[in-house]
């Protein structure tokens, strides 16, 4: 009777835990999102400063150089890709009304849905004459508005830039010391090579990954120049960025590789081309990932959705992008977890 009391409180219990985790996350937000983003960054390093280390480089100098280079190519390509992408940005919106041109067999839905629109316009304008008092909400003064703002952005530089740094001079040895804090021996071992074996299969999985992004950024931004598309290293930049995100970043380059061949070129084959060309990459890719990745980083889509849709609602972009790694990291420690129960 007692042990049933309890099981019926359990229930109730991990629901208030996963409410208030929610809510911690979500307002905390500036704070978890740059230390995550750098453990992320942290795995994915971490193999290039154990391969300096058999050169007797020190994982200090090692972090320091590796690091250097990777905020090196990551500026040198944000200052490359700019201007291009700001040019796209600006013209977008304003290029948009002449898809309607082309898209010549929809062209009269369209008039016929703003004639509707025009209608319910003029139906609501015209159906109350009474004028609306205005409401005017003040806000928070620009002193408090800066200070606030001045403060979550240098948290987040803070977290993102040292951090990182510290997880791969310093994160061998912090695990090591952990030793003293654990009540025995094999446990402390235990929970170490778990986390061990967590960072190698974790950083396994986030190297993989980007080579195949950057090859099918490469292969894309080729494509697109043999196809006469502008700006094609654009494309395969947001090619190689958008596949962090499995299923809704290949829908979104799609759509956006769509507008702009419809903006580039006038024939309907011309149009169909591009688009169609980067639906045959991405199903390529999606047959070579399984081959270099395995089975044992093969996690269930619809969960990958879900939880794309949390983070995303959680964090934003931030959590979009991160939502796969994270899920892996979980996995893979969870994996590691079972494996060492059942031994």
């Amino acid at each position: 009777m007692k042990g049933n009391a309890v099981n019926a409180l359990k229930i109730p219990a991990w629901g208030m835990f996963i409410i208030s985790m929610g809510v911690v996350l979500y307002l905390a937000k500036s704070i978890f999102i740059p230390i995550v983003l750098a453990i992320i960054a942290s795995f994915l390093l971490a193999p290039a400063v154990n391969y300096l280390k058999k050169f007797r480089i020190p994982s200090t100098v090692g972090s320091f150089l590796i690091l250097l280079l990777f905020s090196t190519v990551m500026v040198t390509a944000a200052n490359y890709l700019a201007d291009p992408v700001s040019v796209w940005v600006e013209r977008l919106p304003a290029e948009l009304r002449h898809i309607e041109d082309k898209l010549l067999t929809f062209k009269s839905s369209i008039a016929n849905m703003r004639e509707t629109t025009d209608k319910f316009g003029e139906i609501a304008a015209t159906g109350s004459n009474t004028p609306a008092r205005e409401v005017v909400v003040r806000g928070p003064n620009l002193l408090y508005v800066l200070l606030d703002n001045t403060q979550s952005f240098l948290v987040s530089v803070a977290s993102f830039v040292m951090l990182p740094y510290f997880l791969l001079a310093f994160g061998d040895s912090t695990i090591n010391s952990a030793n003293q804090y654990w009540g025995s021996k094999e446990s402390s071992a235990t929970v170490i090579r778990i986390i061990q074996a967590a960072q190698h299969q974790v950083g396994r999985y986030l190297l993989l990954i980007t080579a195949i992004n950057i090859s099918l950024g490469v292969l894309v931004a080729l494509t697109m120049w043999a196809l006469g598309m502008p700006n094609p290293i654009v494309w395969g930049a947001s090619a190689t960025i958008l596949n962090y995100i499995p299923y809704v970043g290949a829908a979104i380059n799609l759509v956006i590789i769509t507008l702009v061949s419809l903006l580039t070129f006038n024939h309907f084959g011309q149009i169909l081309l591009p688009p169609l060309a980067l639906v045959l990459l991405n199903l390529l890719e999606e047959f070579v990932l399984p081959l270099f990745v395995g089975k044992l980083f093969i996690i269930d889509p619809i969960l990958i959705f879900l939880f794309i849709l949390l983070l995303g609602w959680l964090w934003g972009m931030a959590g979009i992008f991160m939502a796969v790694p994270l899920l892996m990291i979980m996995k893979i420690v969870f994996d590691q977890t079972q494996a060492r129960e059942s031994a």
